[in-house]
């Protein structure tokens, strides 16, 4: 079996900016929408799916490194 190199601080950093990232767009989202189609859940409703988002993404790329 294979020996698994261990992730590095770049391939790490790399996942969590991903995390803000989707965290950043759901908010804009959810504010654009709270904002022009007057509905109030919209911020929280964007910030949980960009969580969820950014949590996807992040096993994506760790998982396809390791």
């Amino acid at each position: 079996m294979k020996q698994q190199d261990p992730l590095g601080p770049a391939q790490l950093g790399s996942a969590g900016m991903s995390v803000i990232g989707t965290l950043v767009v759901g908010f804009a989202l959810g504010w654009m929408a709270s904002r022009f189609l007057h509905w109030d859940w919209a911020i929280p409703v964007g910030i949980v799916l960009g969580f969820a988002a950014g949590v996807v993404s992040m096993f994506r790329q760790l998982s396809s490194r390791m």
